[in-house]
């Protein structure tokens, strides 16, 4: 059934004055019947939106509800008014595609290294009982070097960092950058070794993938420790794609001083770099939000995908052939590219008070 909403206010004028006036200063009211209808349609929009049943992620799905009530609103419509709504917005679906930034420009042996921890079978050596796989990789060459670790301790992590780094034999030595995730392990005295040698700490958004081992599931299970030398050295002797070599040729390449030209990891679909439409500073944005990232832990259906929170661009950082990345005041400490930002629109409308309130 239909709700008959009053399209103007009730002025009330006294009419014995008024014919005393003068014709021409006489109070005259011009009524818009466009921007009455307009205005009679948002409140019928907003009733069905904003109940308890509604919140309609498609304009699709919000005109079936507007026909069940006898409203005959266009589909264009209920588009134009839901892209305005705040709740709408920050329920958009995740972009199909975003521009990642690659690691192309990186060029040269312990520039950057990568490192990451994953948890493994328990396995017995001697005492010692090793639980987690750490990796260590160089991302120019692409060289990597594993090792066992019985926990996850910052001081068991630092004494492998530094027994690797020490190594003559070994090509990988303390890098410009480090880059990890924010587990205990980097934290304490790891992050304090990797300091005292210079190296500059970068955190990244999220875990990394560790290869997969490519041993049978079986000899993976019992005996991984014992595997782990000789699962880098196959790797390490395996051409990769993106530089057209192994990581061993790659490395001694890069002792002769010469540089490892890798291809873009990401294809570019869009302008980037220089090249790529800037966003200006202080510009409103919600920011894509990590899986879980709101409740910490697990994605539910009902989640939204964009912050609740608006925040306004502080900085970005412009590199050639790479997405120009963006950071934001009082924001996460992650950068975002520009699919990662939806610019909050200027005539955004809030939920009305009595949502706000409870």
């Amino acid at each position: 059934m239909s709700v008959q909403l009053p399209l103007l206010p009730i002025i009330s004028i006294d009419f014995g004055e008024t014919r005393n006036l003068d014709i021409s200063k006489r109070p005259v009211i011009y009524i818009d019947p466009q921007k009455a209808r307009d205005l009679d349609r948002d409140l019928a929009l907003q009733k069905l939106y904003y109940r308890p049943e509604g919140y309609y992620r498609t304009a699709e799905k919000m005109q079936m509800v507007c026909k069940k009530a006898r409203y005959r609103f266009s589909l264009t419509e209920i588009k134009n008014w839901l892209n305005k709504q705040a709740l709408h917005q920050i329920h958009k679906p995740r972009p199909k595609f975003i521009q990642y930034a690659s690691f192309n420009n990186i060029q040269f042996l312990n520039e950057v290294h990568q490192s990451d921890t994953t948890p493994m079978p328990h396995d017995k050596v001697s005492n010692q009982i090793y639980k987690y796989r750490g990796v260590i990789k160089d991302v120019a060459t692409r060289y990597r070097c594993s090792f066992a670790l019985t926990d996850k301790t910052a001081t068991q992590m630092a004494r492998a960092i530094q027994k690797i780094y020490d190594d003559p034999n070994n090509p990988l030595s303390y890098s410009n950058t480090f880059i990890v995730d924010r587990g205990t392990e980097y934290m304490g005295e790891c992050r304090d070794l990797l300091l005292s040698y210079g190296v500059r700490i970068q955190y990244a958004n999220s875990k990394h993938d560790a290869e997969d081992f490519h041993l049978p599931l079986t000899d993976r299970s019992r005996a991984w420790v014992r595997g782990l030398r000789i699962n880098d050295d196959i790797y390490n002797n395996t051409s990769t794609r993106l530089i057209d070599m192994s990581p061993n040729e790659a490395v001694k390449k890069a002792l002769k001083g010469k540089k490892i030209i890798a291809r873009h990891s990401v294809k570019h679909r869009r302008p980037v770099g220089y090249n790529e439409p800037l966003l200006p500073s202080y510009t409103e944005v919600w920011h894509l939000l990590e899986p879980g990232e709101l409740e910490g832990g697990r994605r539910r259906a009902t989640d939204c995908n964009w912050s609740s929170e608006v925040f306004t661009i502080d900085s970005y950082l412009i590199k050639e052939n790479q997405p120009i990345l963006y950071k934001l005041y009082k924001g996460p400490r992650r950068s975002f590219v520009r699919e990662e930002l939806q610019i909050v629109l200027p005539d955004t409308v809030l939920p009305p008070k009595y949502i706000l309130k409870n």
